[in-house]
């Protein structure tokens, strides 16, 4: 089986090859699951940076000049804009994971039970929603445009809280993200942009996923209305840190499963830690599976440049090492807001340790400008763009 960094650079190399010039005018087709030439395919694997932003990046710029290809760069840089702009209104998550608790107890009884169930066994007998669901459920993926789709039927037509939406997403998407999972789902309620929703029509859905679906009965031509709460945006720090660490204890998270130079020369000079149970969420057993393969790979590249590696069962395990040697102090990757940081804040608080994050120079260099539309992050696109081509 081919590993998940082999993956990611054949995937990369082919849309080079046979999609990056026609990205601009074929993204927005949804052509089906068998059929997924018009898109990069990258997403899962730039979620857990077994690719880095700046590689795919580097190498597209390689063969286009940006002008030809604005629109593929743009889509890169949409993760990161989301991300940034949730690092500096964390509240967001916060409300969120509050929101979702008290939704989930509420959709256990009666009608609501009914009617989320229905939602997520595909029986609702719109035709495009229920192959959608079905979809994600057996790939773990959907297209970005029925992503949108999706969203605007569960909250506008169906009358589904989007929390719960957002979270059979992160539950069941390869590239799920908090950040950019979180704030489209937000998006198209008309919680991101003040004013502005998204409703999905039939003749749009016929159109873009040329005719292959009948029965779109009852769409909303209005859409549903929520209370706009504004959050005001908080520049955040980075920290610093000795970038000659050695001999110290690096964990491992998800989100960083990364493969760059500056990451390996970091962790062959300390003892590199992971935990197999950061793998179990409440996640797909597609999810699960494509996590677990790509900490395999990882673990095995680790092993093949000599890294001082332990893996641990469980947290207790990983408590249980530090303790014997007398460690508080754990280093690792900054995983972004989300799910991968409240594990390890937790894991830190209850076991009285201190845990050090190690950024990433693009996010640092990114996330500042995130701090209103994409539309002025944009801007800075050519800029950043020149810093890490110069790299």
């Amino acid at each position: 089986m081919i590993n998940t960094r082999q993956d990611a650079i054949h995937k990369l190399s082919s849309f080079i090859k046979n999609g990056l010039n026609t990205y601009s005018s074929q993204r927005n087709f949804d052509l089906g699951p068998q059929n997924r030439t018009n898109v990069s395919n990258l997403s899962p694997f730039i979620k857990k940076r077994i690719i880095h932003e700046e590689e795919v990046l580097n190498e597209c710029l390689k063969v286009k000049k940006y002008e030809h290809i604005e629109k593929f760069i743009q889509e890169v840089f949409w993760r990161t804009y989301w991300k940034g702009w949730l690092e500096g209104r964390s509240e967001v998550w916060e409300k969120y994971k509050m929101s979702l608790n008290e939704l989930v107890e509420q959709h256990k009884f009666g009608i609501r039970k009914k009617n989320y169930d229905d939602a997520v066994n595909a029986r609702t007998g719109i035709d495009c929603f229920d192959f959608w669901i079905n979809e994600l459920i057996e790939f773990g993926y959907l297209h970005n445009h029925s992503r949108m789709w999706f969203a605007s039927i569960w909250i506008h037509t169906l009358n589904l809280p989007w929390q719960l939406g957002a979270n059979f997403f992160l539950k069941h998407l390869l590239d799920g993200d908090p950040a950019s999972n979180t704030l489209s789902w937000r998006w198209v309620a008309g919680l991101h942009t003040q004013g502005k929703s998204y409703l999905a029509n039939e003749d749009n859905i016929n159109k873009f996923t040329q005719n292959r679906f009948k029965n779109k009965k009852n769409l909303s031509l209005k859409p549903k209305i929520f209370d706009y709460d504004f959050y005001e945006y908080k520049p955040r720090g980075f920290e610093a840190f000795d970038k000659k660490l050695e001999n110290n204890t690096i964990l491992i998270n998800l989100n960083n499963i990364s493969y760059n130079k500056k990451t390996f020369d970091i962790c062959l000079n300390n003892n590199i830690c992971l935990i197999e149970t950061m793998v179990k969420n409440d996640n797909s057993e597609v999810v699960e599976a494509f996590n677990k393969k790509a900490l395999e790979d990882y673990i095995s590249i680790l092993r093949k440049k000599n890294a001082k590696l332990k893996i641990f069962k469980d947290v207790s395990d990983f408590i249980n090492y530090l303790n014997k040697n007398n460690c508080d102090q754990i280093f690792t990757f900054y995983p972004s807001v989300g799910r991968q940081k409240d594990f390890l804040d937790y894991i830190a608080k209850v076991n009285n340790l201190n845990l050090t994050f190690i950024y990433d120079d693009f996010d640092q260099m990114c996330w500042p400008f995130a701090s209103s539309g994409f539309f002025k992050f944009k801007k800075k696109i050519p800029f950043f763009l020149d810093k890490v081509t110069s790299n």
